[in-house]
C-alpha cells in the first residue's frame, strides 16, 4: 500500500509551524536537514545540479537535476520507492537576480496499479499466471505488461508568457521501475534509457531511480567533525550503495536566459542564471476510505527547498531550518547573518586549531548568496556568477556562457576549472571538500587564511562508488536490489 502523509504541512512564515497526521518512517541521511522534512522523505530534496550538457551533440543545452528521497535501500520492496503523487515537484530558475523564479518546470505524478491481485507489488509475472510458462525476463520497458505498479508524469513550464497555469510540455510520460533485481529488471540501464523522453524544442526529460551521486563521509561529519581524514582520501563514502529518485530536464540554453538568446560571453548581462528546486504539498487533504487525496482547493505549501549544497545542514541554525525550507530566495535577507558570521568555521577552528577569517564573511556571501563578480578571481578575469539585485539570494548560480571543461576537476573553480562548482554544479563536483575549504577561508578570496590545512581540507572521500554516465541523465545506474 502506498504510504502517504495524510495531512500536509501548513507553513506560515514567521508565525507558526504545524504538522498533523500520520508520518512515514525514513532512512538516516545527511539530507535530513530540517526537523519537519525528516517525517516526509518523499518530498525531501537531497541535491540539485545545474551544468552545461557535456554529451556529444548537446553543446547548446543545459541540464538541471533535482534529487529526492534520501538513502533509498536498493532492496526496499515489495513496494519500491516512487515519487509522491500528492507532491508538486519544481525546478525554478531566476534569470534577473531578484530571487523570484522567472521560469518554473513543474512535475506531477500519477500512480497506477494494473493488477491488485498480485502479491509481489511492482512486478507482475503475467505470463506465469496465465499458464504460459516462464517469467524471465519480467520488465524490459516502461510499457511492459509485467510492470504492475507504474507511474506517469506531466511536465509543465510556467513563465511570464504562459501565465500562472503554465504550458504543458508533455504528459503521460513513463518512469522506469526501480532496479529490483537481475530477474525482474535485467539490463537496467537499457530499460532506463527507454524512459528518457523528448520535449518540444529538442529538450529531454527523465524521472526515476538513480544512484546516489553525492559522495561524503556523513557519519564522521555529524559526529562533531570527527573526520577519519581531513584530506582528499582516507575515509569512506557513507552514501555508497544507496539510491535516490531524480528528476532531470535538459533544455536549450536560450530557453532559460533573460534575453531568450544564447549569451555573447561570460560577462554578458544575460549569461548567469540562478536555480533551485522545491517540493510542495496541498494545505489540506480530503479523505476517501483508506486513501488520502490532495484537495484541489488547497493552496500549494512549499516544504522543501535546495539550491547550494549543505546550506541548510551546516549554515542555518536549528530553530530556522524548517523556516528556510519554506522560504523563497527573495526572502533570504533573514538568513544573511548566519552566512556573514557562520558557526561551522568556528567549530573547525576549535577542532583543528586553524586560523579562520574574521566576520563579516563577505567571501561566503559572494559564493552562495550574490554570485562572484567578473574580475574577482585571480587568473580568470571572465569568471562570473554574479546575479543579484544587491540583496542576498541563496541559489545555485550557473554561467551558461562558460563552456564545459575538456578536463573536469572535482574541485571546480578551486581546482582551476571554471566550469565547475560554484559555477553551477556537475554530478562529479566534490562539493563537500570545496565547501569545507570555503568556510575555512582556504580560497583566494581570503588571502590570509588561504594556506594549509585550510586550503587542503577534505572529508576523505574523493569520488563516487558508481561511475557517472557520459550521457543524459548523467547520474549513475542505481544499485540493484538483488545483483548477480
Amino acid at each position: 500500500m502506498r504510504k502517504t502523509l495524510t495531512l500536509a504541512l501548513l507553513f506560515v512564515l514567521g508565525c507558526s509551524l504545524l504538522l498533523s497526521g500520520i508520518t512515514r518512517p525514513s532512512q538516516a541521511s545527511s539530507h535530513r536537514e530540517a526537523p519537519l522534512i525528516v517525517s516526509d522523505p518523499l518530498a525531501d530534496n537531497t541535491d540539485v545540479y545545474a551544468f552545461r550538457s557535456t554529451e556529444a551533440g548537446r553543446e547548446g543545452f543545459v541540464t538541471f537535476i533535482a534529487n529526492y528521497i534520501p538513502f533509498e535501500a536498493p532492496y526496499g520492496g515489495p513496494h519500491f520507492y516512487k515519487f509522491d503523487d500528492t507532491v508538486l515537484y519544481e525546478i525554478k530558475i531566476d534569470n534577473t537576480g531578484d530571487g523570484v523564479e522567472d521560469i518554473s518546470y513543474q512535475f506531477q505524478f500519477t500512480n497506477n496499479i494494473k493488477n491488485g491481485d498480485i502479491i509481489l507489488g511492482m512486478a507482475a509475472p503475467n505470463e506465469a499466471l496465465a499458464g504460459k510458462g516462464g517469467i524471465d525476463p519480467l520488465i524490459t520497458n516502461g510499457n511492459d505488461p509485467d510492470f504492475n505498479e507504474t507511474q506517469s508524469y506531466t511536465v509543465t513550464r510556467v513563465d511570464k508568457h504562459t501565465g500562472p497555469k503554465g504550458k504543458v510540455l508533455a504528459s503521460g510520460l513513463h518512469t522506469p521501475p526501480c532496479n529490483i533485481g537481475n530477474r525482474t529488471t535485467p539490463d537496467y540501464e537499457v530499460l532506463a534509457q527507454h524512459t528518457v523522453h523528448q520535449l518540444p524544442g529538442g529538450g529531454r526529460v527523465f524521472a526515476g531511480q538513480r544512484d546516489e551521486g553525492f559522495y561524503v563521509d556523513v557519519s564522521a561529519i555529524f559526529d562533531t567533525l570527527n573526520l577519519r581524514s581531513i584530506t582528499s582520501t582516507g575515509s569512506k563514502d557513507s552514501t555508497a550503495g544507496f539510491n535516490v529518485h531524480a528528476i532531470a530536464i535538459e533544455v536549450p540554453v536560450k530557453d532559460v536566459t533573460r534575453s531568450g538568446k544564447v549569451p555573447s560571453g561570460p560577462t554578458a548581462a544575460d549569461a548567469v542564471i540562478g536555480m533551485w528546486a522545491t517540493a510542495s504539498r496541498r494545505s489540506t487533504n480530503v479523505f476517501r476510505g483508506q486513501q488520502a487525496h490532495g484537495s484541489r482547493n488547497g493552496q500549494w505549501v512549499q516544504i522543501s527547498r535546495l539550491g547550494n549544497p549543505l546550506v541548510n545542514e551546516v549554515v542555518i541554525p536549528l530553530k530556522l531550518k524548517d523556516t528556510f525550507n519554506g522560504l523563497s530566495p527573495r526572502d533570504d535577507a533573514a538568513a544573511a547573518p548566519f552566512v556573514l558570521d557562520p558557526q561551522l568555521p568556528k567549530l573547525l577552528k576549535a577542532v583543528y586549531k586553524i586560523d579562520i577569517p574574521a566576520a563579516p564573511r563577505n567571501d561566503l556571501v559572494a559564493i552562495f548568496a550574490t554570485g562572484i563578480k567578473a574580475g574577482s578571481v585571480p587568473g580568470a578575469p571572465e569568471f562570473n556568477t554574479w546575479l543579484s539585485d544587491g540583496k542576498p539570494h541563496e541559489m545555485l548560480r550557473l554561467n551558461v556562457a562558460i563552456p564545459p571543461s575538456a578536463n573536469p576537476n572535482r574541485l571546480g573553480l578551486l581546482g582551476g576549472d571554471p566550469a565547475g562548482f560554484p559555477n553551477g554544479r556537475r554530478v562529479g563536483d566534490d562539493v563537500t571538500d570545496i565547501a569545507l575549504r570555503a568556510v575555512a577561508g582556504g580560497t583566494p578570496f581570503t588571502p590570509e587564511t588561504n594556506k594549509a590545512p585550510n586550503n587542503t581540507l577534505g572529508d576523505g572521500v574523493e569520488g563516487n562508488d558508481v561511475p557517472y554516465l557520459t550521457r543524459f541523465p548523467y547520474l549513475g545506474t542505481p544499485h540493484s536490489g538483488n545483483p548477480k
